[in-house]
């Protein structure tokens, strides 16, 4: 073994025992900076964030990211580092930002500021949400309170930041209550004012879920608008969420505001976490061998062109050890559950397809019109990359691509809402799909057959198959039937082409399966030959050829060509 190798080798060593005896306690579901930096907990350093900002910012920045991104812990690091009313300096000792000497020196703890999080208004009428906002607003004018106690406001300015205080603020009254605290503090403080709102649509989204949206953005065009729109006690205005809303709906209301989306670079690596951060933090916790698996289960995400992992997930990996869906329990699942109710049949199909493997076409659409038209595919699949649910396929350009599911993770969220759908479903559907899926993987072509000519394309409770487009969702019925024991894959590259369904048994000493559909919208052609034509394509383009490169001797192929009520199956094997 050469020196070289002896030397990386100790090198190595030595860099993963330094990592581990740095190992932190873990402080799940923290998004005060200052709790966290205090009590020495694990922290992976985003403080440069601060130093990006004040560099790209503009008067008004909306900044959205998946939900579970970091974002409330960002904002709340930036009220500890501008805030005039803290003296932050040993809090952010030791961080990255302190390496920036003269810009410490102008900002650290010079602006008065305002940080509302608006991440739990998630209430079922709009008067229990204008209640907690009146809570909120309360709650950051008792942290100002030293402004009523002073003799820098009148007596009508005292008067009015009483009734804010008490929450006796009316309405139309509570429509200002941002921009009147920056008036009151730039009259104590002589500076303007950084104002910050977290999560500023979970209201706007909870109220399209709850039928009270028309209320909800009337209201926060003046909530936000007056604070951020011709005031002139604004310094500079941050904004977070996961959703752009509309110019039309929401943004006509401010100056020009810079958007910075996931699509963008700006601010890329600033919330999520780095591969090389997920990585460090593995071998920190000794789980480094496990990092394959790691990527598999939560990195995917892409800002930007920046690959970025999950950090909810990986916080919750690192302190337990264990791989499982960390991010569907915590809530915003609501569009995918309500898709399979209230979409269209062509949304679903698309849906269960991407669990298949089969990318979207879509063009990405940065705003977003509330209330939602599940017709406007491109709206809906643009909400999902959004919030973090697809993302571009590699190579992708432009705002017009192919969208896959970004990970295991993911996926099994995708699979959990439409297994929800199946379950609501008459008990005939899915009868029908396990006595078809017996037929299928027993070789037994008449069955195959007679299942779904007398007991699916037939069947009232079972329209959602029988629209030419809809195999995919057919495919998931599978899919969840032989889940156990076999993966199902579709349009996945094999051979020269893509295959419509590949069924793999876990076991390789059973039949595999390999489908082509054919969908005949003339009712003159004869559904024989169509199948024939399907089995036809899977040897012209040797769909088998992955199967048997992994291992697979026994196969069977089925072409089945479908036209309205009626179809025929071809099988060789």
């Amino acid at each position: 073994m050469s020196i070289f190798y002896i030397f990386r080798y100790f090198f190595i060593l030595l860099w993963s025992k330094n990592l581990i005896d740095m190992k932190k306690p873990i402080l799940i579901g923290a998004d005060s900076f200052e709790k966290i930096i205090e009590g020495n907990y694990f922290y992976i350093d985003k403080t440069l964030f601060i130093k990006e900002l004040l560099e790209n910012k503009g008067e008004v920045t909306l900044i959205t990211r998946p939900r579970r991104f970091g974002k409330t812990l960002n904002m709340n690091m930036l009220k500890c580092f501008f805030d005039i009313n803290r003296n932050s300096k040993t809090l952010f000792n030791g961080l990255k930002i302190m390496e920036h000497e003269a810009l410490v020196e102008k900002h650290l703890n010079k602006y008065p500021v305002v940080f509302l999080t608006l991440k739990n208004v998630k209430k079922d009428t709009y008067e229990k949400s204008i209640e907690s906002m009146n809570g909120l607003v309360s709650g950051i004018y008792q942290e100002n309170l030293y402004l009523y106690e002073s003799d820098r406001l009148n007596e009508f300015q005292k008067k009015d930041f009483y009734r804010y205080c008490s929450k006796e603020a009316t309405e139309v009254e509570l429509e200002s209550a941002l921009k009147f605290l920056t008036t009151c503090l730039y009259a104590y403080h002589k500076k303007r004012v950084i104002v910050l709102v977290d999560e500023y649509d979970v209201p706007i989204d909870c109220s399209v879920m709850n039928g009270y949206y028309k209320e909800m953005i009337n209201f926060m065009r003046g909530f936000l608008g007056e604070v951020f729109k011709t005031n002139d006690y604004l310094g500079f205005g941050v904004l977070t969420g996961v959703q752009r809303i509309s110019r039309e709906s929401l943004f006509s209301c401010f100056n020009n505001p810079k958007i910075c989306g996931i699509m963008d670079m700006e601010f890329a690596t600033c919330f999520g976490f780095t591969e090389k951060e997920v990585t460090d933090a593995c071998v920190m916790y000794e789980l480094g061998d496990k990092y394959d698996e790691v990527k598999k289960w939560y990195d995917g995400y892409r800002i930007g062109e920046q690959d970025m992992y999950n950090p909810w997930s990986i916080i919750q990996y690192l302190n337990r050890g264990i791989f499982r869906d960390y991010w569907a329990n915590v809530g915003g699942i609501d569009i995918l559950a309500d898709v399979f109710f209230k979409g269209t049949l062509a949304l679903k199909n698309d849906m269960a397809g991407l669990l298949t493997n089969k990318p979207i076409h879509m063009k990405y659409d940065e705003h977003i019109t509330y209330p939602i038209v599940y017709e406007n595919d491109n709206i809906f699949w643009s909400m999902l990359l959004n919030t973090g649910y697809i993302k571009p396929c590699a190579g992708s350009a432009g705002d017009i691509f192919y969208a896959e599911l970004v990970n295991r993770e993911v996926k099994n969220i995708f699979a959990s809402c439409i297994d929800l759908w199946f379950k609501r479903q008459q008990q005939t559907i899915h009868n029908t799909i396990q006595k078809f899926v017996t037929c299928l993987l027993a070789g037994d072509k008449d069955g195959v057959s007679e299942t779904l000519n007398k007991d699916l394309l037939n069947n009232p409770s079972c329209h959602d198959f029988k629209e030419e487009n809809s195999y995919h969702m057919f495919i998931f019925g599978i899919l969840l039937a032989v889940s156990h024991d076999y993966t199902v894959s579709s349009n996945l590259e094999s051979g020269k082409g893509r295959s419509d369904c590949l069924i793999k048994p876990f076991d390789k000493e059973k039949y595999a399966v390999v489908i082509e559909f054919k969908h005949e919208p003339d009712e003159t052609r004869d559904l024989t030959k169509e199948a024939q034509k399907g089995l036809l394509q899977i040897e012209e383009k040797a769909y088998i050829h992955t199967l048997k490169h992994e291992g697979y001797e026994r196969i069977y192929k089925y072409g089945i060509a479908f036209h309205k009520k009626n179809c025929e199956v071809a099988m060789d094997n």
